[in-house]
């Protein structure tokens, strides 16, 4: 009489061996974190404004950060804030944007000015409130916006000479928007 196993081993050998190769591939896979992952993709959406400064391209720069826009902004103001906060919003919102895309090539340029850069983004692991803290300030959300805060280490190829900055984005349409520089979204300032 022939034991389950044995019978198991001769006649089921190949899928059995085909499991088991699964299964070390799958032992030594690395999974990624979903935090791995969304820093990935900002990473990969910074890529083509830091190629464009190394080129110095100035258009270039300009239209690779478009990518960091909220696309229909005024719109998602309207529809995240009440009328006179979306106002100031948006006028406010104009002037950060420009001003952190400007703050990133002049922070390179004090690094290593012309250098390749590398970015690393790692989220803050601090909380970030889409909505402002009570009375503490800043303007009320009609309802909480997942805003979410990274460290960004930008490091000279060259020199190796960094520089940290944080930012907060939004996740819309695929890409991350960003909303303010420091500790906090702009419409909690």
């Amino acid at each position: 009489m022939t034991s389950v196993w044995s019978r198991v081993k001769t006649e089921n050998a190949s899928p059995l061996a085909a499991l088991a190769c699964v299964a070390l591939l799958l032992v030594g896979a690395r999974v990624l974190s979903s935090a791995e992952v969304y820093k990935q993709r900002l990473e990969k959406e910074f890529e083509g404004f830091l190629r464009a400064y190394h080129k110095g391209d100035d258009k270039g720069m300009d239209e690779s950060f478009r990518v960091f826009h909220l696309p229909k902004s005024k719109e998602w103001f309207e529809n995240s804030f009440s009328p006179e906060d979306a106002a100031k919003l948006q006028a406010d919102y104009d002037a950060q944007l420009g001003g952190a895309e400007n703050s990133f090539i002049e922070s390179m340029n004090l690094a290593d000015a012309g250098s390749s850069f590398r970015l690393r983004c790692e989220p803050s692991g601090l909380p970030v409130a889409g909505k402002s803290p009570g009375s503490g300030g800043g303007m009320q959300p009609l309802k909480a916006i997942p805003v979410e805060q990274f460290i960004l280490e930008f490091e000279s190829t060259k020199s190796l000479k960094r520089f940290r900055v944080v930012a907060n984005f939004v996740y819309i349409d695929g890409a991350y928007r960003f909303v303010g520089g420091g500790g906090a979204p702009l419409w909690v300032r």
